[in-house]
């Protein structure tokens, strides 16, 4: 049987605390909460549905801080829509009140609203880069020099400002400056700033947090293995978008489903959502893009450099041979390595942010 939702009743007042109930509960560090963007965006529906919107804090009730700038910043910066703010609201343990609901508790739903907040990410946990990305595991190489190279050749064309979205243990990071781009990260992980000590890498879950970037602020974004770890793949994408300049490009690499559907997706846990070629354009235009394209592929600089190989990248992924890590296999590291990639296809994709319309005339 399915279930109906109740209608929500017609112009009623909503009053929401704020830390703990619309962002992370700093314990008085206010500058660094980070927003819920989930329900946020249920209490900016029932702004737009005609509601009255009242925030309430008790930020400063102990210490007698005026925190009214930095909190009005906030609920800018995270998009918050509202009507009144208030921080006369005394600090206690428990408040009793006939009308209200504890932020964890309430049915966010009731507003046609995402399900309530999850519980942080393993990826946000400094362990997940250490075991997922172990040298052991993934040691480091030339790969990601090649690939830099090879997309600096062949997508971005010509050198400037570049972020890279989840950037890791910061590879790319190295690889792209050695080009010449002035480089900067973003990733979840708490360790990524400390691996990449000579860079500005700033951390946050692009999932709920907003872009720690200005926007309008790079020429490039490359962002490789990143997006089929998110939930909202838009929300990133939207992050991506702002922080580009007007007439930025974007290059999104993912692993393709239509490869990988039967089993190397998953060898990673963490990964949530699969793309295909379409639907990774999709995400792109959906998103603000332009002249979004995703094509198949292969992560061997040999059939980069010689094209005549790739048929025979077909044919390996037509016969049953095995390969590390997924099955045990006989063959030395770079014989593995190509029937390995032959079989793993990424999708690589290539949007660009459109210039304003004046500058299109010109």
């Amino acid at each position: 049987m399915e279930l109906s939702v109740p209608p929500v009743p017609e112009n009623k007042t909503y009053c929401f605390d704020i830390d703990g109930t619309l962002c992370t509960n700093t314990e008085g560090e206010y500058e660094a909460a980070e927003p819920f963007a989930d329900r946020i965006e249920v209490v900016n529906r029932l702004f737009d549905d005609g509601h009255q919107i009242l925030l309430l804090t008790a930020r400063g009730a102990t210490t007698g801080i005026d925190w009214r700038a930095v909190t009005e910043k906030q609920m800018a910066d995270w998009g918050v829509r509202y009507h009144e703010l208030y921080l006369t609201k005394p600090s206690a343990h428990v408040y009793i009140d006939d009308k209200a609901f504890n932020s964890e508790t309430w049915d966010w739903q009731v507003c046609g609203g995402p399900p309530p907040r999850p519980e942080q990410s393993v990826m946000e946990q400094a362990s997940y880069l250490d075991v997922t990305y172990s040298e052991e595991r993934a040691p480091f190489g030339p790969y990601p020099a090649q690939l830099a190279s090879w997309i600096s050749e062949n997508r971005f064309l010509t050198k400037g400002r570049l972020l890279d979205m989840g950037c890791g243990r910061g590879e790319f990071l190295s690889a792209f400056s050695s080009l010449g781009f002035d480089v900067a990260g973003t990733d979840i992980s708490p360790s990524a700033p400390t691996l990449s000590p000579d860079f500005d890498v700033r951390v946050a879950n692009l999932d709920s947090a907003p872009m720690p970037f200005e926007n309008n602020s790079f020429d490039f974004v490359f962002s490789k293995s990143v997006i089929e770890h998110t939930r909202t793949p838009t929300v990133m994408l939207k992050k991506a978008f702002d922080v580009l300049r007007p007439g930025g490009t974007a290059v999104i690499m993912t692993p393709s489903w239509t490869h990988t559907h039967w089993g190397p997706f998953y060898c990673d846990h963490t990964h949530v959502t699969p793309f295909t070629a379409l639907s990774l354009q999709d995400a792109l235009h959906l998103s603000g893009f332009e002249g979004a394209h995703a094509e198949h592929f292969l992560q061997l600089p040999a059939v980069w450099q010689n094209p005549a190989l790739k048929p025979l990248t077909y044919l390996i992924r037509k016969l049953p041979i095995p390969f590390r890590p997924h099955m045990n296999a006989p063959w030395p590291e770079n014989i593995n390595k190509f029937i390995r990639f032959s079989n793993e296809v990424m999708l690589l994709a290539v949007a660009r942010k459109p210039l304003p319309a004046e500058a299109r005339i010109k």
